[in-house]
């Protein structure tokens, strides 16, 4: 996955323009389905570095509030759900894959003595946002290393999300153990490659 570093004090939202913070090139129909049954139709987007579906209002552009209501949401082609964080659906059917996409800070390297990089493990602390959603002005003192991540879960028949590793699968499948096993051995699977993600679902549909 490819990285940033910033080094001088500026907004992060202005490091990465749009094509690269938004998912689609531009916002899109979709809809906003609710708990309750309500549906509206909007122009929508998603930002990986804020990891927010946004609508357009007016001149504005505005995030979901009340993510607790959401049934789904549909962007394009795409659907997505709220559990904690957005995530795509890339694999229907009998399995079900969800994909997490972010820009997520991966580190933070504070200039400590004679301006020697001193590594922060406090990552998760940079997560403020000034009121217009911008990101507050970055400390000229420190390095912010961001980096795209995708995650993937698999959907249970019980609804629960869960890693989509090896560990995971055979826990799910424990009677195709020797096949999935066989599969593995024959197919190298990188399980943080989409490309791969999607065979290995093919070949568990298939079983």
């Amino acid at each position: 996955m490819s990285h940033h570093t910033f080094k001088t004090a500026i907004f992060v939202s202005e490091r990465f323009p749009f094509n690269v913070r938004y998912l689609y090139p531009q916002f899109t129909d979709g809809q906003v389905l609710m708990k309750s049954g309500v549906v509206s139709l909007n122009k929508l987007n998603y930002n990986m570095l804020l990891g927010e579906i946004e609508f357009l209002q007016s001149s504005d552009t505005m995030i979901i509030t009340k993510k607790k209501d959401l049934n789904y949401i549909t962007v394009a082609q795409d659907t997505f759900m709220y559990r904690t964080g957005y995530l795509q659906l890339i694999h229907s059917g009998t399995v079900r894959v969800y994909l997490r996409d972010r820009i997520k800070l991966k580190d933070v390297v504070k200039k400590g003595a004679m301006g020697q990089p001193n590594r922060n493990s406090q990552v998760d602390s940079f997560n403020s946002m000034s009121l217009e959603g911008n990101f507050q002005q970055l400390i000229p003192t420190e390095d912010y290393v961001f980096q795209r991540t995708l995650e993937f879960y698999l959907l249970t028949a019980s609804g629960e999300l869960v890693d989509f590793r090896k560990k995971n699968v055979l826990e799910l499948y424990p009677d195709k153990e020797a096949e999935i096993q066989k599969y593995l051995k024959l197919n190298k699977v990188n399980f943080e490659m989409k490309a791969d993600i999607l065979r290995f679902a093919d070949y568990l549909a298939g079983l």
